[in-house]
């Protein structure tokens, strides 16, 4: 696939590239705006106003909102949204509506309006890929295109919408077969991911070699991940001895046995070849029959697109059918807002055709410039922070022994350069990279907006952030995600729009996950180009189950034929094919350089053993600010490279011991002055997940958001930030004319290849 070189900054995207938008029109933020309520109460706040003015406005407001707060709850598109959520919410939705907007404001009536509150600003403002209110959107860079964008809608918002299981779901059906043993016989037991067998003996990490008795050494030799346990013990002279000596070993955790089953669309999949390879016909079929129930009930669930009441029907019944098949609970991580809770979920895509043409790149190649710049210096930094305290431990571990290093103990005595509460090399990193970006914006005071120009910092950013090239393979590929601030298509592309940069996922290549590749129709060509900008035999951490950013819908799904999965603690699912592991490698010093060695002979910088936790890394010591009590909007070009923000904590708001509406509304104001703050804003409390819009006209969003600050503890941090794009910025059209927030996705490859590291 040819790319899109980026003018001549040495830089180039790919052609294909991921609009992400919002399910629900971006007006829908604006419907609980109270512009006269908030200016009665600022004016009495500022002594020149009148207390009865204040009181009808405020009063008008909460009325107005509750009869729209009403309409939402009614509304089927919503019902269904919140169905395929969480359908017990819809009790709440349920009471408002038979209840009415007029309805007597008690606790219970507020509470079941700040759930619905909760819900529309997630669906309105944040394009997040769940169900039919965040579908995904493939789109191309065209660099010969005249247009900044071509934008084609179809006759509907969606293209296409299908339904899956969650992964959990097939797993829980998989292990209730193997409750009965004639059933596991057939699943393929596997060594431990982390483990090799060396003759009569079994490689640990930082453990002596465990010794094995003939008959373990015998069926571990036949444990590869591939075999039926029934062909495993199958040539021993008593088998059943064989199942109990399966059994002890996966006790003591040494081997899996389990249905083996990917983290990605294709479980349900490898759970049917699984129980078609099943030897005993009776066995089979009933397994298939089981699977076959819990498919139709899944398909019956995809049947009711459109009908919300249809489709709690149908989900009440698949619970019913997984529990009677399984005996196992419906829901896990019940009561948890983003979490994979159901037995189903649908994705999406959006009946959309955009091109994103030259105008458009033009426009953004000198600020991204400036930006991919200092992406490479933090892979080059990192990747020097972390070679020099990885040739610590090397060299502590090959002090006084002769025996070669062996990758699995190294990685063992890492974890905390990587994770944990302790002081790490990433944290100096990130300090450094920061401090070197503001010492380029030259802030002053309380400054709102700072200008600057990318030509202008071309120079310094290459002084400040020089580095020869990336510090490891994925480190050559980073995804920015713009937000593209405009009226409509016409608007951009007559040059009225600017760019506010969400987020730059630094040395993480976001397009290679599961979740988005699955509609896309060329999947062995994207998997091809991303072996050509990293090369082949790339090292993927194997992760075991929980690891944060990993597994479930956001598992890699992009692996060349030639990658390898480097297991390096207990894990399942493990591809027997790709398999390498971390007690199978030795690490050597060559010249200078530390060295990673496969069994089989092939060799890798040893920082690329690291690569899967140094993205990671990457991303979180991307801050182009330290935190402070504010953070102006810095602006290269057109890029809007960090919002305007502002920092306090919970206690500091006032607003936490306030409990009436009236009070509550007029305590928000107030704050909302003290800082200056725009009336749209997100705020993020540090004890929750994601931010959540508000806006500080609203009566109904002041009282969610006191609620909220009072549900926390007094210290927790909060964060608040512009909102940008504002609803009048969103561009992305449907058929109907409504329109919708959105993020587009890049790709981009630095031409300078990695580095080894040291």
């Amino acid at each position: 696939m040819t790319k899109v070189n980026l003018g001549g900054t040495g830089w180039s995207v790919w052609q294909d590239a991921l609009l992400r938008t919002t399910g629900f029109p971006a007006d829908g933020l604006e419907a609980f705006a109270a512009p006269s309520a908030a200016a009665a109460a600022d004016d009495l706040l500022a002594g020149r106003g009148d207390a009865g003015v204040f009181d009808k406005a405020l009063a008008g407001a909460i009325a107005a909102g509750a009869g729209k707060i009403c309409d939402i709850a009614a509304d089927p598109l919503v019902r269904e949204a919140v169905t395929w959520q969480n359908p017990g919410v819809l009790i709440a939705l349920d009471g408002l509506v038979r209840r009415g907007p007029q309805a007597a404001r008690n606790a219970r009536h507020r509470g079941r309006e700040r759930t619905v509150l909760r819900y529309w600003q997630r669906y309105c403002a944040k394009n997040e890929t769940i169900g039919f209110f965040g579908p995904v959107c493939w789109v191309a860079l065209d660099a010969d295109a005249r247009q900044a964008l071509d934008v084609r809608t179809g006759p509907g918002l969606l293209r296409e919408r299908r339904v899956f299981f969650e992964g959990w779901a097939m797993s829980a059906y998989a292990d209730h077969l193997a409750t009965d043993p004639r059933v596991r016989r057939w699943w393929p037991p596997a060594l431990m991911p982390h483990l090799t067998l060396r003759e009569r003996e079994l490689l640990r990490p930082m453990q002596p070699p465990l010794p094995l008795s003939p008959a373990e050494a015998s069926v571990l030799a036949r444990c590869d991940g591939r075999t039926p346990a029934a062909e495993v013990v199958a040539g021993l002279a008593r088998p059943e001895d064989g199942y109990l000596l399966l059994e002890r070993l996966a006790e003591r955790e040494l081997i899996t046995w389990d249905a083996a089953l990917p983290g990605t669309h294709a479980i349900e999949e490898t759970l049917r070849a699984r129980i078609t390879a099943i030897g005993d016909p009776d066995l089979r079929q009933r397994a298939l029959t089981g699977l076959d129930r819990l498919c139709a009930a899944r398909d019956a669930v995809a049947a009711t697109a459109g009908d919300p009441d249809a489709l709690k029907t149908a989900l009440a019944a698949l619970d019913e059918e997984f529990t009677a098949i399984t005996g196992a609970p419906p829901r896990r991580r019940d009561g948890q807002m983003y979490a994979g809770r159901t037995l189903c979920y649908e994705d999406t895509t959006r009946d959309l055709d955009v091109t994103v043409g030259a105008p458009l790149l033009d426009d953004l190649v000198p600020p991204l410039a400036v930006i991919l710049t200092a992406a490479r210096w933090l892979t080059a930094a990192l990747a020097d922070a972390y070679g020099k305290a990885l040739r610590e431990l090397y060299d502590d571990l090959r002090e006084g022994s002769d025996a070669p290093v062996r990758l699995a103990d190294l990685m063992s005595l890492s974890q905390g350069l990587f994770w944990g509460t302790g002081r790490r090399p990433a944290d100096d990193v990130a300090e450094e990279f920061t401090r070197r970006w503001e010492s380029l914006f030259g802030l002053e005071g309380n400054d709102t907006r700072v200008q600057l120009s990318a030509a202008e910092l071309a120079g310094p950013v290459a002084r400040l952030f020089a580095a020869e090239r990336p510090g490891w393979s994925t480190g050559r590929l980073h995804s920015p995600d713009l937000q593209i601030c405009a009226t409509d298509v016409d608007a951009i592309n007559r040059g009225d729009y600017q760019v506010v940069l969400g987020e730059l996922h630094a040395a993480w290549p976001t397009l290679d996950c599961d979740i988005f590749t699955f509609w896309h129709p060329e999947l062995d060509r994207l998997r091809d180009e991303l072996t050509a900008d990293l090369g082949e035999h790339r090292v993927r951490l194997l992760y075991p189950a929980g690891w944060p950013r990993q597994g479930g819908r956001g598992a890699e799904s992009l692996a060349g034929v030639t990658d390898r999965s480097l297991g390096f603690a207990a894990a399942s699912g493990a591809d027997p094919d790709r398999l390498l592991p971390a007690t199978s490698v030795t690490v050597s010093d060559e010249d200078g350089d530390l060295v990673a060695t496969a069994s089989d002979g092939h060799r890798w910088p040893l920082i690329e053993m690291f690569a899967g936790m140094l993205n990671g890394l990457a991303v979180d010591a991307f801050k182009l600010t330290t935190p402070a009590p504010h953070a102006p909007r810095i602006t290269i070009d057109r890029l809007v490279i960090t919002r305007e923000t502002w920092r306090t904590t919970v206690a500091d708001t006032g607003l936490a011991a306030i409990t009436t509406e009236r009070e509550r509304y007029l305590a928000t104001r107030a704050w909302r002055h003290r800082l200056n703050l725009p009336d749209q804003v997100f705020v993020k409390i540090g004890t929750e997940v994601k931010p959540c819009y508000f806006d500080l006209t609203s009566p109904h969003y002041a009282d969610a958001l006191c609620t909220m600050l009072r549900a926390t503890g007094a210290d927790a941090s909060v964060t608040i930030s512009e909102a940008l794009p504002t609803p009048e910025q969103a561009w992305v059209p449907d058929h109907d004319g409504n329109r919708y927030f959105s993020e587009l996705r890049l790709q981009i490859i630095d031409s300078v290849p990695a580095g080894g590291g040291r």
